[in-house]
């Protein structure tokens, strides 16, 4: 086994509900209705508790730099004085930490008071978004079914020029055109954008029709990558890009759906469990939890604990497939719960597989072409 490492980056959900309904959600339509026994919101002493067990745990392993992500359900459900009561508690029990804090959103309740806060605080905001209205409204919509994609769109402007923008996070519709899709979110000028795949797995993803699909998402990505490579909007960084590229090139990146690296991402729900990546839940009910909790339980606790040591196997936690491919140390095998299947759990390739090794070794041939044409 590799050696592991400490927590240092933490997912904390502080909403169990949310105000969209998107039918792609592994958190309420794959069939996990933990949410419905959850607190609404995470209280007070819940939050406190995790701080400290943060602190506890840099404290041990002698480290500052850590990264918070308050996520959902939607977080801005918490309403303006909770979530400034969530700021001045990490600012008064982290203080000699160096921390970024940060939030995805899905957009629609992101108000003038909401845009103050983020910069009071530093809380760099992230937004989820599939491309123009009728293209993110196939998927993401509210309960009543209307689309939510023009009310995103005309809540960008309060913060697309405030410097606490962090990017915007698209999920992949290949029946969507991709360069409409990259230069519309392009449009609003983000620091970053994150393209993911859809949640699928070996288990619910059989169907010869749709593993003959897989593929083009390869096609899909490589589109917009040949445009921004060649100098449309390449100032705006691309995250699955830049990870592909960091790794091709020997260096170690952060992004956990990629490379062998160790990890060091930690879920924490609402009521304070310690969870694996939460969209585990996509691949069976129950399959986030450790049952372990912050009341009992410290962060070194959760480091011991068999699903997080599988993932901190890097090479030794991949199939055979997966080991004796050349592009393993970019692609990791693929994004942990993609790779799920009855037979073999996780021991398998990602089920977009086809779509990584395409995209990487394109990306592979367009860098050594041009570090060759500018020698």
């Amino acid at each position: 086994m590799n050696k592991q490492v400490p927590f240092s980056s933490f997912v904390i959900k502080i909403a169990s509900r949310c105000n969209l309904d998107c039918s792609y959600c592994y958190e309420y339509n794959m069939g996990d209705d933990s949410w419905k026994q959850m607190p609404k919101y995470m209280s007070i002493d819940v939050f406190e508790k995790i701080l400290y067990r943060i602190k506890e745990h840099s404290s041990i392993h002698d480290f500052s730099n850590i990264s918070i992500s308050l996520h959902g359900g939607e977080p801005l459900l918490v309403g303006h004085s909770l979530f400034t009561t969530y700021q001045e508690k990490i600012k008064e029990i982290l203080p000699n930490h160096d921390l970024s804090v940060g939030i995805q959103t899905n957009g629609v309740l992101i108000d003038e008071e909401y845009v103050k806060i983020f910069e009071k605080y530093d809380v760099s905001i992230g937004v989820s978004l599939d491309g123009p209205p009728k293209v993110n409204d196939v998927f993401r919509f509210y309960h009543n079914k209307k689309g939510s994609g023009k009310d995103v769109e005309n809540k960008l402007p309060l913060i697309q020029n405030s410097d606490v923008f962090g990017g915007i996070l698209c999920v992949i519709n290949i029946d969507s055109d991709p360069l409409d899709i990259w230069h519309y979110l392009a449009s609003f000028n983000p620091p970053v954008i994150d393209f993911l795949f859809p949640h699928a797995h070996w288990g619910n993803t059989t169907k010869k029709n749709e593993l003959a699909k897989i593929e083009q998402y390869g096609d899909w990505l490589i589109c917009i990558f040949d445009d921004w490579f060649n100098g449309y909007k390449s100032e705006i960084r691309i995250r699955f890009f830049e990870e592909i590229i960091y790794r091709l090139f020997g260096q170690k990146g952060s992004l956990e759906s990629l490379g062998v690296e160790e990890i060091s991402l930690l879920t924490i729900g609402v009521n304070g469990q310690y969870e694996q990546v939460d969209t585990m839940k996509s691949v069976y009910p129950g399959a986030n939890l450790t049952k372990l909790n912050i009341e009992e339980h410290s962060l070194n606790d959760v480091l011991e604990h068999k699903s997080i040591e599988a993932r901190q196997n890097g090479l030794l936690g991949l199939c055979g497939k997966c080991n004796d491919c050349e592009i393993v140390h970019v692609c990791g095998g693929g994004y942990y719960p993609h790779r799920f299947s009855h037979e073999n759990e996780f021991m398998n390739p990602s089920v977009y597989c086809s779509a990584l090794y395409k995209l990487i070794n394109h990306m592979k041939s367009v860098l050594i072409k041009n570090l060759v044409k500018n020698e």
